[in-house]
């Protein structure tokens, strides 16, 4: 699943890079580590859990472009079963072992009452599916103009450098 931010002067940003690459990548990097940081920690704390391991694997990053201008910044995790966690699921019968630990964990019950349990919910999910939490699109759309802003005003703090150096 890929989000894409559509950032205000996306154009002139872009004219940025090409006439001041330093100026633009530096002020560029500088927004985007705050701002993966924040959105990592927001898609953290909406992620469900039981053991820990889907939120503890959402990771940020920010990295160049291959070609040296421009930065991107991403928030997001390599563990497979994220995405049906984000999106939901259609009805399929899951794997029992996995709710059985689950439900050991989530309700303290002992092997045989957590595996009559995973039974029951592994049944509940192959009629109707799972939905989705949409930790990483709720997180968007709670910062989506915040970033906007942010951006805007990076723009701005790019373009006031370059013509402070000329």
């Amino acid at each position: 699943m890929d989000i894409r931010v559509d950032l205000p002067g996306f154009a002139q940003l872009q004219a940025m890079l090409q006439q001041a690459p330093d100026i633009a990548n530096q002020e560029f990097r500088a927004f985007l580590l705050g701002a993966v940081s924040h959105l990592q920690g927001e898609v953290q704390q909406r992620t469900p859990t039981a053991h820990g391991s889907l939120r503890g694997s959402i990771i940020s990053s920010v990295q160049s472009m291959p070609d040296g201008i421009g930065v991107e910044g991403v928030v997001g995790t390599s563990l497979a079963y994220a995405l049906p966690v984000e999106l939901g699921t259609k009805p399929h019968m899951p794997p029992i072992e996995p709710l059985v630990d689950w439900a050991m964990q989530k309700f303290g019950l002992d092997e045989k009452a957590a595996r009559k349990a995973a039974f029951g919910i592994a049944y509940r999910i192959a009629q109707r599916g799972t939905i989705g939490y949409g930790m990483f699109n709720r997180t968007y759309a709670a910062n989506k103009a915040n970033l906007e802003r942010q951006a805007g005003a990076t723009v701005q703090r790019i373009a006031a450098r370059m013509a402070g150096a000329s």
